[in-house]
């Protein structure tokens, strides 16, 4: 395979399991050195993400980098922040009638599961559990423990959460797919982490949105991911590249695979074997 910087304008990259390695939400500082090498060569950087615009524009205090980030897609493509025009554009969120209809869908089949959502900064759940306290402990949260399940549809949001064993979720994840309709779907974004978001909510369409914003040709962009989330990302841009570590999906979906997986560094030496 051969490319250069001079073909590609933004290379944006979702993070779990993709820039950092296992347990941490910093990458590496070899990773590090290699994003600000992309920005040095005028090439943009940007994220993807399932967390919120907020907490990943603090990720550049965070991880001691020198430039804002280009381009932010957040909570799996329902929004996106653009550094050049300096605002924030929600695409899609989930009715109360269908964050309702998919909670009670699946406490129905699975009672014993925890489900948050997100809205306003904060994640509302079900109950405490240990993946809760080291969900917030990592991603530094702010956790609210609902006293009615009913507080959950309250309001619109952009996606349904259930954070699971990787045993549960060879259990629930083909429910989850068949109860998908035509107004959400189910994806699977860690191993352990099942969500449902707008059928037309995904990080591809918003990268989309993004570029048709700034007049960048899709061919100009490479994306980098990891999961069944980050698989129409993948799609849209003119190089898509899965992680060794990937799941199959994503892979399938990928024009090239990283020779090495998250824990190695993968998605900073392929950036530096293939794009600089």
């Amino acid at each position: 395979m051969k490319t250069s910087s001079n073909k590609y304008k933004l290379v944006v990259c979702d993070i779990d399991g993709t820039l950092t390695h296992d347990g941490t939400i910093i990458p590496s500082s070899h990773t590090l050195e290699v994003i600000e090498k992309l920005h040095s060569s005028n090439i943009g950087f940007g994220l993807a993400s399932g967390r919120d615009i907020g907490q990943l524009q603090n990720l550049k205090y965070d991880w001691n980098l020198s430039f804002d980030f280009d381009l932010i897609i957040g909570l799996n493509g329902s929004e996106y922040y653009d550094l050049k025009h300096d605002t924030k554009e929600v695409l899609y969120s989930l009715s109360q009638e269908d964050i309702k209809d998919i909670i009670e869908k699946m406490l129905n089949k699975f009672p014993d599961l925890n489900v948050s959502v997100y809205r306003d900064n904060v994640r509302y759940l079900r109950f405490e559990d240990e993946m809760a306290i080291m969900s917030k402990k990592r991603n530094n949260m702010n956790n609210y423990y609902v006293k009615d399940i009913s507080e959950m549809w309250e309001k619109p949001c952009p996606k349904v959460m259930f954070r699971v064993s990787e045993e549960v979720m060879r259990q629930i994840e083909p429910y989850a797919i068949e109860i998908s309709n035509d107004r959400y779907r189910s994806c699977k974004t860690q191993s352990t982490m099942l969500e449902f978001v707008h059928r037309n909510s995904d990080k591809g369409n918003a990268l989309k949105a993004y570029c048709e914003r700034n007049s960048i040709d899709l061919k100009e962009v490479v994306s980098f991911g990891d999961m069944d989330n980050d698989k129409e990302m993948l799609e849209v841009a003119g190089l898509g590249v899965c992680m060794k570590n990937g799941s199959d999906k994503c892979k399938e979906s990928a024009n090239a695979i990283s020779e090495l997986d998250n824990n190695e560094d993968g998605c900073a030496y392929f950036i530096e074997k293939y794009i600089l």
